[in-house]
């Protein structure tokens, strides 16, 4: 592996994992001489990182890792929703027995997670994350890259637990298992009843905290339609 992905990786897993909680301002010559790399390549390593929307930069403040408002954070789960709804009812479609049968083992997986192994949902989530397989298995390569680069990356920031971030969102069990149901049955408007139910909790946990100041008014209507006042 070259050194930049190697930076790369590293400096993913370390903001993934809340060594660098969002917001945390970045100093290229401070963390490159900390790591023992040249500063060409910490800084080819940031802007990858800056392309995956992790590191944002300001000719005022600089470098550092993103950090959304509650505005923005709704914004992104509206665009999620919309996204893994339409994955999962493909799924329901296109699924296969081989699907079904990695979908069970992660989610087992991921419920025989100890504390002290958070760390593989980090450096390993594409074996890790239920709703990444949920997107292979709807066989929409283009839905699979816009979820990964657009939404999930972001969302990494406060979704794990051990993540230092408000409201930090436990790895979902019963919703998970009700949506593999559904996939079995081979059932797309059940699947999308699942879907959008596990990810109306989602939403209240990674909401629930923030501030109210951003938030757009079409999101409190929202919420107390659904009798979830965030």
């Amino acid at each position: 592996m070259a050194l930049v992905d190697e930076l790369v990786e590293k400096l993913e897993t370390a903001i993934f994992r809340g060594d660098f909680p969002p917001g945390t301002p970045i100093r290229e010559a401070r963390l490159a001489a900390s790591l023992g790399v040249a500063r060409g390549s910490m800084r080819e390593a940031l802007q990858r990182l800056e392309g995956r929307r992790l590191v944002v930069r300001s000719p005022n403040s600089g470098t550092a890792v993103a950090k959304l408002t509650r505005a923005e954070l709704t914004e992104l789960l509206d665009i999620r929703e919309g996204l893994e709804v339409t994955a999962c009812r493909l799924a329901a479609v296109n699924i296969t027995d081989e699907d079904l049968a990695k979908l069970r083992a992660t989610q087992i997986r991921q419920e025989e997670l100890r504390s002290d192994h958070l760390g593989d949902l980090f450096g390993d989530w594409h074996n890790w994350d239920f709703h990444y397989q949920v997107a292979l298995a709807s066989g929409n390569r283009r839905l699979v890259e816009l979820l990964c680069r657009d939404v999930w990356c972001l969302l990494r920031l406060y979704r794990y637990p051990g993540v230092l971030s408000v409201g930090p969102v436990p790895l979902a069990r019963t919703d998970h298992w009700a949506i593999l149901e559904a996939l079995t049955a081979r059932d797309p408007e059940a699947c999308e009843r699942a879907m959008r139910e596990h990810l109306s909790h989602a939403r209240a946990e990674l909401l629930k905290g923030r501030p109210d100041e951003g938030l757009p008014d079409n999101t409190k209507v929202r919420s107390k339609r659904s009798g979830k006042i965030s």
